[in-house]
């Protein structure tokens, strides 16, 4: 298991939200430094599935500062945007201002506190590589959802093709921890921010673990050379 500090003896759960809290005042900007804007578009694909089926009410899980949760502030729909980084959300609930329908709370996306068959959708961006237990984390996402209905999830992959591969490796291993650096101030926050995007299962084999979890008619889309995924898959009716 990867952990953003591993001399300390902390669960990566505490860890992960301790790390957040820290860098929250500052996530935002370096987030659109590190993907070089491009997280905007990967955010309206997100919407774009998500909105396929007409859903009433969405939860945004991991849902950091609230970027994909209010992506859906002018639609019809109710969306909760939950995380269990407090400071995370201070700062998600400052962006509420025109978002009636957008609410967030602090949530375990382990452990949450809904009714089984509660949401139309779910979607996850940049988080279940952060779950302290994927299979639980899913799991729990799969107990939320209505039968049918679809969890869309955006996240880090590595590109297949060696020269592109390359490239990943310089900008996360250098470019990315000096960004944390400069301007988060915690190197090591982003350090294991890239670790834990080239260590964690991608492609066919998250596909295998979103099939263990209970999950079917799970959909690969391979984004910008391969550096994100976005995967779709349904609850079973």
């Amino acid at each position: 298991m990867i952990k953003p500090d591993k001399t300390k003896l902390d669960s990566k759960k505490i860890q992960i939200k301790d790390m957040f809290n820290d860098i929250s005042s500052r996530y935002d900007q370096i987030n659109k430094m590190m993907t070089l804007n491009m997280d905007k578009n990967w955010r309206k694909i997100v919407y774009n599935l998500s909105m396929q089926d007409n859903p009433n009410k969405i939860i945004d899980i991991a849902t950091g500062t609230g970027d994909i949760a209010l992506c859906f502030a002018n639609d019809d729909v109710e969306v909760i945007g939950v995380d269990n980084a407090s400071m995370m959300l201070d700062i998600a609930n400052t962006k509420l201002a025109k978002a009636p329908n957008v609410k967030f709370q602090l949530e375990d996306a382990e452990n949450m506190n809904f009714e089984d068959n509660t949401f139309d959708a779910a979607t996850v961006g940049f988080g279940v590589r952060n779950f302290e237990d994927l299979n639980q984390g899913l799991r729990e996402i799969k107990r939320v959802l209505k039968p049918g209905k679809k969890l869309i999830i955006l996240e880090t992959a590595v590109p297949s093709f060696f020269l592109f591969r390359f490239g990943y490796f310089l900008y996360t291993k250098f470019v990315v921890p000096i960004l944390g650096r400069m301007i988060a101030k915690n190197q090591q926050a982003y350090q294991y921010l890239s670790t834990s995007a080239e260590h964690f299962p991608h492609g066919k084999e998250f596909q295998l673990i979103l099939e263990k979890a209970g999950f079917e008619n799970i959909n690969i889309k391979y984004l910008s050379l391969g550096i994100v995924n976005i995967y779709q898959a349904s609850k079973p009716i």
